[in-house]
């Protein structure tokens, strides 16, 4: 990420759309790797998180302690833990629909069962492969039905997020996923970042000087 913000993926380059694009498609596909096979434990997704919000900052700005959380939301980004279990729910669902001369398909009546303790048994428990086999038969593959589950569990998630107490920020924004449209309604870039600096509460602060001594409301 180092390497790309020196070709311009930083709050003073490309605009923020594109370093995010950039971002997904570089950085976090390396993040991803192997992600959607193997269980993730806290103390790794806290990690995934962390490097995640790094990369966001470096996209957007800010100091080592601000919060992604708007950032996200503004460029209309999952948090590491939902790309988990929606990458997770992709995975099984690819694999019941697999061809019966694979070899997952075979071993799907043994792996499925809860006394095989299999990485495939860990990986059903995903809060997203759980809304679908409660919606539809898990044996059946429904693109439209499992994108609408995915919208909707993003969008649950994004509800409690805005309602949380440490989220007065957030709570500001529109409800509903999507880009921002901060982002690309035609403005300059001076006006583009002064108005996403305020989204994120990155002004300048500091103490204001009335002019003809008129009170400051």
């Amino acid at each position: 990420m180092n390497q790309m913000s020196a070709l311009g993926v930083n709050p003073k380059g490309f605009d923020h759309l594109l370093s995010v694009r950039f971002y997904t498609q570089i950085v976090r596909s390396q993040l991803e790797y192997g992600l959607a096979i193997s269980p993730i434990s806290t103390t790794q997704l806290k990690k995934l998180e962390a490097c995640q919000a790094q990369c966001i900052r470096k996209t957007f700005g800010g100091s080592t302690r601000s919060s992604t959380k708007v950032m996200l939301h503004l460029v209309n980004q999952p948090t590491m833990k939902e790309r988990v279990h929606i990458l997770q729910a992709k995975f099984l669902l690819r694999s019941i629909c697999s061809p019966d001369d694979t070899l997952v398909a075979k071993f799907l009546p043994h792996i499925r069962s809860s006394s095989s303790h299999s990485q495939w048994y860990k990986l059903s428990k995903t809060p997203v492969w759980q809304r679908y086999t409660a919606m539809l038969d898990n044996d059946t593959y429904d693109s439209r039905a499992f994108a609408g589950i995915r919208k909707q569990y993003l969008e649950d998630n994004l509800a409690d997020r805005r309602n949380s107490i440490n989220s007065v920020l957030l709570s500001s924004c529109r409800p509903t996923l999507g880009i921002d449209p901060i982002l690309w309604l035609p403005m300059s870039n001076t006006e583009r970042s002064r108005i996403v600096r305020w989204r994120l509460d990155l002004m300048l602060y500091g103490v204001y000087i009335c002019i003809d001594d008129y009170k400051c409301l």
